[in-house]
Parts: C-alpha cells; sequence; structure tokens
C-alpha cells in the first residue's frame, strides 16, 4: 500500500493507496475519532460501501446519503440536502463527511463538509479513475449553476484520502478510458517524462489493472504536488491543469451531461493543441503527438461526437468559463491554457500559464477537429 502525504500550500493531506486493503483504510478514517459520518455514496458504489459501512459501524454511526452522479444533479440544492442529511443525523463538529464515489460525488461532500458548521472534517473515498488520480489531489470543492460549471464553491483540504484500487477495477472500459484523460493530460502538459509509463499503464488494463492504477496515481502525484505546494488554490502556476479544460466544460454544459468529463476534456485538449499551433505556438509534431495519444482512449468519431455543436452554442457556454478575471479579456476572447511544447504552457504577460484567444481562432481550431478522421 501506497501511504504518504501529500502538501497542498500549508495543509499536509494523509493517503493510502493500496490494492484490498480496506482494513487499513477504515483504520485510517478510525483514527480520526469522529462522533459519527456521513457517507455522501455514489450509487454506483454500493457494493464497495457494504464492506465499509460493516467495519465503520463498529466503531461510529454512519449515515449513507445516496446520490445519483449525473452533472444535472451537482447543484446547492443537492448540497443543501446533504446539509440537511447530516444535521438531521445529530451531525455535530466533530463528525466526519465521507465522499465515496466519482469525482463529482467528492466535490459535493466536499462542499457540504466545508459548509457544515462552518467546516468539519472531510475524507475522500474515490472509486473512479477520474476521482482517484486527479480531482480528490485538490482544495478545490464545487458545485455547478445553470449558466456552467463548476461555478460555485469553496477551498477544503481533505482530512485524508483513501482509496482501494480494486475498487476502480469495477469500472467499466468506456467510463474507465474516459477517466484516465486527466492522466493524458498530465502527460501533455506537465509531465511528458512520463508519456511511456502512460502507455504501458494503459497495455496493462487488461490483465493488471491494479499494476496501472498503482502507476497512474504516481502519474498524478508527480504531476501535481509540486504545483500544488506553492499554489494551493490554483490560480498561478497550477492553472496549467485547466488544460483542455475552456473548451472541455462548455462541451459537458452543451451536452447537459450526455459527453463524460473525461471525453469533454479529451476534445478540448486537442482544440487547445490546434488553437497552440494556429497562434504559431505548438509545432504539429506536437499536435500530432496530442493525436496519438488520445486515440488510446478509444474516443467515439469525432465527427459523431461533435458534429451537431455550433458555434452559438459553444459561444455561449465559453462566455461563462470559471477563468475569466484571472487575465483581462475582451468580449470577443476566452482565457485559455495553451502549449509551446509539450511540458511547457504559454506563458502571459503576469506569469500565468492563462493567455486571452480570439473566439474565431478557437471555433476554427474546434472545427478542424470536429473533421479530423485520425480520432
Amino acid at each position: 500500500m501506497r501511504e504518504g502525504t501529500l502538501r497542498i500550500g500549508s495543509a499536509a493531506v494523509p493517503y493510502r493507496y493500496g490494492a484490498d486493503c480496506l482494513d487499513a483504510l477504515c483504520e485510517g478514517i478510525e483514527a480520526l475519532r469522529p462522533a459519527s459520518a456521513i457517507l455522501a455514496l455514489d450509487e454506483a458504489a454500493r457494493a464497495h460501501a457494504e464492506p465499509l459501512l460493516k467495519r465503520l459501524r463498529r466503531r461510529m454511526p454512519v449515515y449513507p446519503f445516496v446520490i445519483t452522479p449525473a452533472e444535472e444533479h451537482k447543484r446547492l440544492s443537492l448540497v443543501e440536502s446533504l446539509l440537511d442529511h447530516a444535521v438531521a443525523n445529530g451531525a455535530d463538529r466533530t463528525s466526519v463527511v465521507l465522499g465515496m464515489g466519482g469525482g463529482l460525488v467528492g466535490n459535493v461532500a466536499g462542499l457540504a463538509a466545508s459548509l457544515l458548521y462552518r467546516g468539519v472534517r472531510l475524507v475522500h473515498l474515490p472509486t473512479t479513475p477520474v476521482a482517484a488520480f486527479d480531482a480528490v489531489l485538490s482544495l478545490k470543492q464545487g458545485a455547478n449553476l445553470g449558466a456552467g460549471k463548476n461555478l460555485c464553491g469553496t477551498y477544503l483540504a481533505p482530512a485524508m484520502i483513501c482509496c482501494d484500487l480494486a475498487w476502480l477495477a469495477t469500472i467499466p472500459r468506456p467510463g474507465l478510458l474516459t477517466g484516465i484523460t486527466e492522466m493524458a493530460k498530465n502527460v501533455l502538459a506537465v509531465v511528458p517524462d512520463w508519456e511511456h509509463a502512460f502507455e504501458e499503464a494503459l497495455a496493462q488494463l487488461p490483465e493488471r489493472p491494479v499494476d496501472a492504477f498503482d502507476t497512474l496515481f504516481a502519474l498524478g502525484l508527480a504531476a501535481k504536488a509540486p504545483l500544488l505546494s506553492a499554489d494551493p488554490h490554483e490560480r498561478h502556476g497550477a492553472l496549467v491543469f485547466e488544460y483542455g479544460h475552456t473548451v472541455g466544460h462548455a462541451l459537458e454544459s452543451v451536452f447537459a451531461g450526455a459527453m463524460s468529463h473525461g471525453e469533454a476534456v479529451a476534445w478540448g485538449m486537442l482544440v487547445a493543441a490546434e488553437v497552440s499551433a494556429q497562434l504559431g505556438r505548438l509545432d504539429q509534431a506536437d499536435v500530432a503527438r496530442h493525436y496519438l495519444l488520445l486515440s488510446s482512449l478509444e474516443l467515439p468519431p469525432a465527427h459523431t461526437a461533435l458534429g451537431s455543436v455550433g458555434r452559438e452554442a459553444l459561444a455561449a457556454r465559453l462566455a461563462t468559463d470559471n477563468k475569466r478575471g484571472h487575465i483581462p479579456c475582451s468580449p470577443g476572447s476566452v482565457p485559455m491554457v495553451l502549449l509551446r511544447r509539450l511540458g511547457e504552457p504559454v506563458e502571459g504577460p503576469d506569469g500565468r500559464p492563462l493567455i486571452p484567444v480570439p473566439l474565431d481562432v478557437v471555433f476554427d481550431a474546434f472545427e478542424k477537429v470536429a473533421a479530423t478522421e485520425v480520432i
């Protein structure tokens, strides 16, 4: 089992990752000595929760709250329902909120924990790759508004992150591959030296999934730990983790959750690469490496996935991108993370990896990606 500490600014977040390590994970939660636990539970993770509940209930009351992990449900009303559930079951300031499931459930649990009595302890129990290797390795907790994704939220350091890697092996292959997109992003935008390890992990998935997950977790830490240590609120250098998310989040909103986060970010990265090339920042060899790496995620044909998205629909969602305000940006442009080469983002005038991009350039790049037959 991997056991260590992730430093996010001044916060030291313990983590425990391993295969078939339920007892060790429960010991970590029990060591927090909570009066009770509120379990925000992804309905897809019910089977994983049963042995966890059986063990924890020997030591404390645990009150599950089941969540359907759909983007249209990731709203403040859901957070309020979780808070009402906690108070109705006697949660106090010593209680702990457990978030067991994918990134959506982790975000909702984290936002609830940050608000309950102005802050109680949070333990992440990720059961999907996108949660385990990316979403929970952060202070960001959030919810959606009608205008777009993750437009409200708070920052809260988890008291602990615990993951039994065997949980991840139960994810169906399409969800598994798109969930790994964030690790492809880390390779392309932050740690290109991990490209071979990433490809080996993908090859191991069918027969040796736990070994693959162990590598992918190490990749997530290698990319995120140095930047989060210096930039815990992800407002400066750590903005590089937004690579692909400008158009990616817009697509999630356009499709109202019908397109997965991983797939949306994959298309968003290809658009960002094409924009980088159009602006003379990224050479065609590195653009081609984007297509090659992302083709391993078995995405649907680009024209099928993106052909119905028009400029007006895309523009409406880009207008509420949550990076607006970081840098000056005219109404006819949107802030984006771009690359000058793999692992090297383009820096704006203030040194942050964010520059304004004219919408027409974004649309041209999007339409080029949508017409490609490579993916």
